[in-house]
């Protein structure tokens, strides 16, 4: 499925148009700071103007694994997610980040003009909620293999897949994708090399190539 964005088929005309009807909460973030906790309620969703952020989950026991990045133009909140009970979800700012927020009851209340971009910003919020959950179930097909070599060769060859390059580049750092495959960052580091030794692999930092 082509990757679609909140903007999509709308105009520049168009989302001026929403700025005045929807409106929006303009906010900026510094790293490290948290831009959302999730709650139960549905109350509204963030879109990336501009920055990075990620999402992670804390269970009962304080263990932190990160579920999600966020770059310019992703979209997030409590619409695209079900938190479990005793499982703490945050949204944090890896870097300088700009945001602005949407109350859901706008979203789902169609205006007086009854706006064909307003059709169509819910239509692309349907598409961006299915390309999540493919999203989380790839993320929980990668911790269901049985050990770190089997997380990296799938979570690898997926990039390499969805991005058609080879060599590619990893969309996030090393101790994040540590934590993604919810594995000790050194043990994976130690399976990386193993990797290159028997020759199914090359890299340097953030850029792979796989030979398999």
């Amino acid at each position: 499925m082509k990757r679609c964005f909140i903007n999509d088929g709308i105009s520049k005309e168009s989302i001026d148009k929403m700025i005045v009807c929807f409106k929006p909460d303009f906010k900026s973030y510094t790293t490290g700071e948290t831009i959302m906790r999730y709650s139960d309620k549905i109350e509204k969703i963030g879109v990336m103007v501009s920055g990075k952020a990620q999402l992670s989950v804390i269970d009962y026991d304080g263990n932190c694994s990160i579920l999600e990045t966020y770059e310019e133009h992703d979209v997030f909140g409590e619409l695209f997610y079900l938190p479990l009970e005793n499982y703490e979800y945050i949204i944090e700012a890896t870097k300088d980040t700009n945001v602005f927020f949407i109350d859901y009851k706008h979203i789902i209340t169609p205006c007086e003009n009854a706006c064909i971009h307003h059709s169509q910003l819910i239509n692309n919020l349907f598409i961006m909620a299915a390309q999540k959950s493919q999203a989380m179930s790839l993320h929980l097909s990668i911790l269901n293999q049985h050990s770190i070599r089997k997380k990296l060769l799938t979570y690898l060859n997926y990039i390499k897949k969805s991005t058609g390059k080879n060599p590619f580049t990893l969309p996030m750092t090393l101790s994040s994708l540590a934590e993604y495959l919810c594995v000790d960052r050194s043990a994976m580091m130690r399976e990386i090399k193993v990797l290159k030794e028997e020759g199914l692999l090359t890299s340097d930092k953030r850029e792979f190539y796989l030979k398999i």
